[in-house]
């Protein structure tokens, strides 16, 4: 029963960072456009780059068909969602850097990383443990 409590509060939790995130990507590719169309969709794939493999990682954590019953369960779970996690972000990186023409990496990469640093903070803040120490 408390297991089941948990994991619902960390559901709410990654929804709310991942709709602050996604807002705050609409802002940034919506000011990038002021610098033209093309800075505006890398940065928009820049956050997605970014959104796609966490949302796909949180899926697989948080919504697997499957509790995991032991530790030894748990961490497997985890790594195996890390590692699908990294495969999807290296063909997704691959994939815009080969199909995607003309791009700007400066707001591609501006746009991933302010979304990392964004994410971090958001974490941060809704722990409340965290703000105790």
């Amino acid at each position: 029963m408390r297991s089941g409590r948990l994991q619902r509060r960390s559901r709410q939790a990654f929804l709310k960072i991942y709709l602050y995130q996604g807002i705050l990507l609409l802002a940034v590719s919506s000011g990038a456009l002021l610098l033209g169309p093309v800075h505006a969709y890398s940065a928009l794939l820049g956050g997605l780059l970014y959104l796609l493999p966490n949302l796909y990682f949180t899926w697989r954590v948080l919504y697997g068909k499957r509790p995991a019953e032991t530790a030894q369960q748990v961490v497997i779970s985890l790594y195996a969602s890390e590692i699908g996690k990294m495969v999807l972000a290296a063909g997704l990186f691959s994939a815009t850097f080969l199909l995607v023409d003309p791009l700007r990496p400066f707001s591609l990469f501006l746009t991933f990383i302010l979304l990392q640093l964004f994410g971090w903070m958001l974490q941060w803040r809704l722990n409340n443990r965290f703000l105790k120490l």
